[in-house]
């Protein structure tokens, strides 16, 4: 009898312990103390991306490294965030360009911008000299990829139908870097855009005026450089190479190479689109056929390299660059490829992929 008591009464405080744990825990689940009541929720989100991630290339993940993100809550304060509370939606990868990365917390989202570009070396951080902002906003910079060592350099042009011009780009950086890897300087600059002839051959000049300035501190040599340009920056580089407003007209040494991108020969025939911003309004013929560059090219013209996808629409803008070079007997290689369309850059996974490199050792064959 002793002992069922003793064991009745160790069920009983055994279930007054349950319902002492149970019932804890299902208040603490139920509803919210006033403490969690009272909090202040998210009511928008702002992203300052200044020293995060810059780049996206094809198969990453955006890396939230860098990004300083502040929810502002219901209460007016605000707090910082980390990414790791945060959802990032990946914007498409093509094409190429400046896109936005959108960022949420609970019910509020925002955006930061991001390029999107192809096969871009990130191995160092880089330095952008900023020359100056014209008065329409837009902005003259260099950007130098440097092996110094007193090496010749490669002055690279990005393309964008000179309304646009990114030196991180594509067209830009990634030409530079490639080079450096190579063994040689380079110099991308990004040169004045929604203007007109000839802003943008005074940006060339201004920028060789720039490193002849800073040769020795960078230990880059004059001699024996090259241009390379894409679509309207391989017009740039074009009619940089001609001496009539080119490099003779600036009093410049000539090229010793001219790489051309799926270039722009021709404007003359494109005088009434809007598209073509290079072209002075009150051109006459004399300026047009200058802006011809093709029509300029004598037996003293750079060896020239250049390559076009048959797809892309310049394509004939190569045949009559191709026509005038064998005219004048000037050493060149042009490139055809299939399968691709304007605006590849380095062209990573298509036929053209490895032109670069070509282009590149074929401005080197000619280093004196």
């Amino acid at each position: 009898m002793v002992k069922m008591k003793r064991t009745t009464v160790c069920l009983t405080l055994l279930l007054l312990l349950a319902v002492m744990l149970f019932g804890c825990s299902s208040g603490s689940g139920g509803e919210p103390s006033p403490s969690q009541a009272d909090a202040p929720a998210e009511i928008a989100l702002s992203v300052d991306a200044s020293g995060g991630q810059y780049w996206y290339l094809s198969g990453q993940e955006i890396n939230p490294a860098g990004l300083v993100i502040t929810a502002t809550l219901s209460d007016g304060t605000t707090r910082q965030v980390s990414p790791e509370e945060c959802t990032f939606q990946k914007p498409p990868f093509f094409p190429f360009g400046e896109k936005e990365v959108q960022v949420s917390l609970g019910g509020v989202s925002t955006s930061f911008p991001i390029w999107t570009c192809p096969n871009v070396s990130e191995t160092e951080d880089y330095i952008i000299y900023e020359i100056r902002e014209n008065e329409n906003g837009s902005r003259v910079s260099l950007l130098p990829v440097l092996v110094g060592e007193d090496k010749p350099f490669l002055l690279v042009l990005p393309g964008g139908g000179y309304a646009a011009c990114q030196p991180q780009g594509n067209e830009g950086y990634a030409y530079a870097a490639r080079a450096k890897e190579l063994g040689y300087n380079a110099f991308v600059l990004q040169y004045s855009t929604n203007v007109s002839h000839p802003a943008p051959l005074e940006d060339v000049n201004l920028a060789l005026d720039i490193i002849e300035d800073m040769k020795d501190v960078l230990h880059v040599s004059m001699e024996n450089y090259a241009v390379i340009g894409s679509s309207a920056g391989g017009h740039l580089a074009g009619c940089w190479c001609t001496k009539e407003i080119g490099y003779e007209h600036y009093g410049k040494p000539r090229p010793a190479a001219a790489i051309l991108t799926y270039p722009v020969t021709k404007v003359s025939d494109r005088a009434d689109e809007t598209g073509m911003i290079i072209i002075p309004e009150d051109a006459d013929e004399a300026t047009l056929d200058q802006l011809d560059f093709y029509r300029h090219i004598g037996p003293d013209y750079p060896p020239t390299y250049s390559w076009i996808f048959r797809e892309d629409s310049l394509l004939p803008n190569v045949e009559i660059l191709e026509e005038a070079l064998n005219e004048q007997g000037v050493e060149h290689m042009i490139r055809y490829f299939s399968g691709g369309m304007h605006g590849l850059g380095q062209a990573i996974g298509t036929e053209a992929e490895g032109w670069l490199d070509e282009a590149l050792h074929f401005w080197i064959d000619h280093i004196s």
